[in-house]
C-alpha cells in the first residue's frame, strides 16, 4: 500500500500543490521553513484525521484562507481517493471515494502510517501523555474497539471532572453522577489496559532488537508500561473511590488509565534518567522502527514511513545503520526529507532501490529526479 499522489489546498504554507509519488523511497530537500515538514504532515493527517504535530484544524488553515482541502490517493490492489475538506465556519469532513465517513474510528487503521520527527525526543524526555500516545496511535490502527472505547472513556473522564468541580464549588452535587461515571471507566480501564500491556511486551522485543542492531551494543534494552489502576473492575472502582476526595480538592480525576506510563530501559533503568544523547536518540528509533514492525504484523501490509529531518540528529555510523534497517522488504512506501542537498549523495549511498527526488521551495516543490 502507498500514496501515489497528494494535492493540498491552504494547508500550512501551501497555496496549492499537486505531487506524485514513487511506491518506494521518495527524498525531499528543502530550506528550513519552506514546506517539507507540512508536505509529511499532510500524508499523515490524511491517514489518522489529524495532525502529527497536535495542531488544530483551524491552525493549519492557511494565513488569510478560510479553508484547506486534501486528496490523497492510496493504492494496494485497489485505488481509494481520500479527501479532507475543512473550512473555519463549517467544520471537518472525510471522503473515501466520494462518499463521507461517518465515524472516524472505522477509518483510522485503513491506511498504516508511521512518522519520525525531531521533536520526537519527547518521547522519552517529556511527561506520559506522549508515551500513552505512541501506544494510542499504534494500537488504534489495528483496534478500533480499542479507539472506540478510548473515546468513550476520555468523555466519560470529562463529564466526571466536570461533575467534580461543581461539587467543590458548590459543596453539594450529584455524588451518584459521579459513582455512574466512575462504574463506566472502570469497565473500560479493564480492557484498555489488557490491550496496553498486550502491546508493550510485544513490541519489546523488537525495540531490543532494533536498538542493538543501531548501536552495535551488548545493552539489553526494553520497555515496561506501568498502569495507573490495576486488577478487576472492582479492584479499579474501590482505587477510584479512595482518590475521591483528593479529586474533589483538585477538580480533576488523578486515577485512570489517563495516567497510565510507558518506560524504554537499558539494562533495566530509564534511558531517561541513564542515557546519553545518542542512546536516547537510538531508543527513539528503535521504538518508532518497533511500532512499524508491529504495525507490519498486525494488519499483514507494509505502513508508510515518514521520517522528517532526523539526519541532523544522529551520527554519521546511526545514519548508516537506520538506513541499512529500512533498505529492506520489509518496509514499504517511506518519505525522508532533508535540509541540506549535499548530503542527498550519502542518503543515497545506502539505498538500494529506487529513489524519487523532489525539491521544496517556498510553497513549492519540484521534481527531481
Amino acid at each position: 500500500m502507498h500514496i501515489s499522489k497528494l494535492k493540498l489546498t491552504n494547508f500550512k504554507n501551501y497555496s496549492f500543490a499537486d505531487i506524485s509519488f514513487s511506491s518506494g523511497y521518495n527524498l525531499i530537500t528543502g530550506k528550513n521553513g519552506e514546506g517539507k515538514t507540512n508536505l509529511l504532515d499532510a500524508i499523515y493527517f490524511l491517514c489518522m484525521t489529524k495532525s502529527y504535530f497536535h495542531y488544530s484544524e483551524k491552525n493549519v488553515v492557511k494565513l488569510d484562507a478560510n479553508f484547506f482541502r486534501l486528496e490523497g490517493h492510496f493504492e494496494d490492489s485497489n485505488e481509494s481517493k481520500v479527501v479532507c475538506k475543512y473550512r473555519l465556519d463549517g467544520g471537518k469532513v472525510f471522503e473515501v471515494n466520494d462518499k463521507e465517513i461517518g465515524r472516524y474510528s472505522h477509518y483510522i487503521g485503513t491506511f498504516p502510517v508511521v512518522m519520525i520527527a525531531p521533536n520526537d525526543i519527547h518521547l522519552i524526555e517529556e511527561g506520559s501523555e506522549e508515551r500513552r500516545k505512541f501506544i494510542d496511535t499504534s494500537i488504534c490502527q489495528v483496534d478500533m474497539h480499542y479507539l472506540q472505547a478510548l473515546n468513550a472513556y476520555n468523555k466519560l473522564l470529562k463529564q466526571r471532572n466536570s461533575i467534580l468541580r461543581q461539587i467543590n464549588r458548590n459543596q453539594s452535587g450529584q455524588y451518584d453522577l459521579v459513582d455512574y461515571y466512575t462504574q463506566q471507566m472502570a469497565t473500560l480501564c479493564v480492557d484498555i489496559i489488557a490491550k496496553r500491556a498486550e502491546f508493550t511486551t510485544q513490541v519489546s522485543a523488537g525495540f531490543d532488537r532494533i536498538y542493538d542492531t543501531i548501536t552495535e551494543s551488548r545493552e539489553v534494552a526494553g520497555c515496561n508500561y506501568f498502569p495507573n489502576v490495576k486488577g478487576t473492575e472492582v479492584e479499579i472502582i474501590s482505587e477510584f473511590k479512595a482518590a475521591l476526595r483528593k479529586d474533589l480538592i483538585l477538580e480533576r480525576t488523578t486515577r485512570g488509565i489517563h495516567r497510565d506510563d510507558l518506560e524504554f530501559l537499558l539494562h533495566g533503568e530509564p534511558v531517561k534518567r541513564i542515557g546519553s544523547q545518542g542512546q536516547i536518540k537510538s531508543a527513539i528509533f528503535a521504538a518508532k522502527l518497533a511500532q512499524y514492525q508491529w504495525l507490519s504484523e498486525k494488519k499483514a501490509e507494509l505502513p508508510i514511513l515518514l521520517l522528517d529531518d532526523i539526519f541532523d540528529k544522529l551520527d554519521h555510523d546511526r545514519v548508516g545503520k537506520v538506513l541499512q534497517l529500512i533498505d529492506t522488504a520489509d518496509y514499504g512506501q517511506i518519505f525522508i526529507t532533508d535540509t541540506y542537498a549535499d548530503r542527498n549523495r550519502e542518503i543515497l549511498s545506502y539505498l538500494h532501490k529506487p529513489v524519487s527526488q523532489y525539491q521544496v521551495e517556498a510553497g513549492g516543490i519540484h521534481v527531481r529526479t
